[in-house]
């Protein structure tokens, strides 16, 4: 019981293991996956800020060229004109990037000169980048001109003029949004995703998808450059909210970083596409697994109720037997409670508690054992040897040397009364005309599988030949015969009976005794040598 229980929780532990395999198996390819896709999302947005910082590094170089050119027109000119009469300066501009145009503002910061046919007329006096030039600031990058929370459509390079030494208005040229959100086309990189441009002090110059002016001093970016000048880390965008994975990249000439971010379900759109029909194609597999596992842990449980009721049936059995070889044991007790009720001769009455109390012992054995199919005849035969001197009253040496075998109650029972019937005609005619003796009983295994019992006592022995068949004698063949034994005496001065049969019934065969037994014989105690005979035809 104790093995199946333990292959049972076996084969339990192995099922929910090979299970719990499945599913760590799947958690960490999947876990893989993701870290995978998200390492080149990292890198692809790293890759995709070295692009926009390439491209505007160029973009800026070229604005700073058409300021100087600016300059140095304007210095060749008459200042004053109003803006629409002024000429001359398309040509130098003409190098520009499709979509950039150019602005002059005088010292008092009124427009003096403008690429655009219809250019917003106003003051930028006001305006930090206006104040900076001529603080002294020779050039520098701002947001475009707004009013209001319009969205920055663009952003400044401003270059400061200076004649003969003094402040003599600034040169603008604007750089529009639009061409971020070219660049981002051109990379590839859809709604919501974003580039963006940032001033080294956090203010946003400009950005694709627009917002309006942010400062981004405060934001993650900045303790990344602390230890990067270009590198990627996620993040939420303080423009609109969203959680991106984000690339950087400081450009060289310039106190600009250039930004490329991917939100996460762009970035891992191929992570939950993959799972997908990774999940499609699994599924049915850690499904039908998992049937298996749970199919097979169900019918454990029902095996186990099944075995939890056997075991109650078979104790409910154990005991109902307990019971029965109780209530024999008290029926023969009673039966011998009769007998010595009744006025018998003593021999008779002795002999008649002996062969009863070799059945009360056996019956005894097997409740108390809970051995209901074989008994061990060592203590069996050792306590039916001493109960049968103690009831003789005479005083006899006994030396029992039983081996520890094992036989079936029934040919115990035969055997008890074998033993019994030896061992009492021993006493009778051995041990108490002289008051005393030795009596020797053993049982060994003996050769080819057979069992050997011998009994032997010192009395005066007699002679097989002439001794008369009494009852005694009668009964151990008797018994003998049960057990598909053969009976063997060897008496001179002492006599030795042996007896051999066989262990089981299934390889006995009855089989005549060796010699008769007389009741001359009987007086002594026999040997009885088991040996290998078939079932006996008859049983008393």
């Amino acid at each position: 019981m104790a093995a199946t229980f333990q292959a049972k929780t076996a084969i339990r532990a192995t099922g929910l293991a090979m299970l719990s395999m499945l599913v760590l198996l799947a958690i960490t390819l999947v876990t893989e996956s993701y870290n995978s896709d998200r390492a080149k999302a990292n890198i692809s947005v790293h890759r995709a800020a070295h692009v926009v910082a390439t491209q505007y590094d160029w973009m800026f170089e070229a604005s700073a060229h058409a300021l100087q050119r600016i300059e140095d027109s304007l210095l060749l000119q008459q200042s004053g004109t109003p803006p629409r009469a002024i000429t001359g300066l398309g040509g130098i501009a003409k190098d520009l990037p499709a979509g950039f145009s150019y602005a002059v503002y005088d010292t008092a910061g009124r427009l003096t000169h403008s690429s655009l046919t219809d250019p917003p007329v106003g003051n930028v006096a006001a305006r930090p980048f206006f104040r900076a030039a001529r603080s002294g600031t020779e050039i520098d990058l701002a947001p475009a001109l707004t009013t209001g929370t319009t969205p920055i459509s663009g952003f400044l390079m401003v270059r400061r003029i200076d004649k003969g030494g003094r402040f003599a208005g600034i040169a603008t040229v604007t750089i529009p949004v639009a061409s971020l959100s070219s660049l981002a086309e051109t990379l590839g990189l859809g709604t919501p995703s974003t580039i963006a441009l940032v001033r080294a002090d956090g203010q946003l110059l400009g950005r694709s998808p627009p917002v309006k002016p942010l400062d981004l001093s405060g934001w993650q970016l900045f303790t990344e450059l602390a230890t990067a000048p270009d590198g990627s880390f996620e993040a939420v965008s303080p423009a609109d909210g969203v959680e991106r994975i984000i690339g950087y990249w400081h450009l060289p000439n310039w106190p600009v970083i250039a930004l490329a971010g991917f939100d996460h379900s762009t970035a891992l759109r191929p992570f939950w596409r993959n799972l997908l029909t990774s999940a499609i194609l699994a599924l049915p597999v850690l499904l039908g697994m998992g049937w298996l596992v749970l199919d097979l842990l169900h019918l454990m449980r029902i095996d186990e109720r099944r075995q939890a009721a056997l075991t109650d049936a078979i104790e409910r059995s154990n005991f109902l037997l307990r019971e029965i070889h109780h209530r024999l044991k008290n029926n023969l007790q009673t039966v011998g409670s009769l007998i010595r009720l009744e006025n018998l001769p003593p021999a008779v009455q002795t002999s008649l508690l002996g062969r009863i109390g070799a059945m009360v012992a056996v019956h005894e054995a097997m409740y108390r054992s809970d051995q209901f199919d074989e008994i061990c005849i060592s203590p069996y035969l050792e306590r039916l040897v001493e109960n049968v001197a103690e009831s003789q009253g005479v005083d006899v040496k006994i030396c029992i040397d039983i081996a520890p075998l094992r036989l079936t109650g029934d040919r115990a029972m035969q055997l008890g009364l074998l033993v019994n019937e030896l061992v009492a005609n021993a006493f009778k005619h051995a041990f108490a005309p002289r008051g005393g003796g030795t009596l020797d009983v053993r049982m060994q295994q003996g050769e080819a599988g057979l069992l050997r019992l011998t009994v032997a006592d010192d009395g005066p022995g007699y002679d097989p030949d002439t001794a008369p068949s009494q009852m005694g004698s009668r009964l151990i063949q008797a018994f003998a015969s049960q057990l598909g034994g053969s009976v063997r005496i060897e008496s001179g001065g002492a006599t030795t009976v042996t007896v051999d049969f066989p262990h089981d019934y299934a390889n006995a065969s009855p089989q005549r005794s060796a010699q008769p037994i007389s009741k001359a014989g009987v007086r002594s105690i026999a040997s009885i040598r088991l040996s290998k005979f078939g079932r006996s035809s008859k049983r008393t």
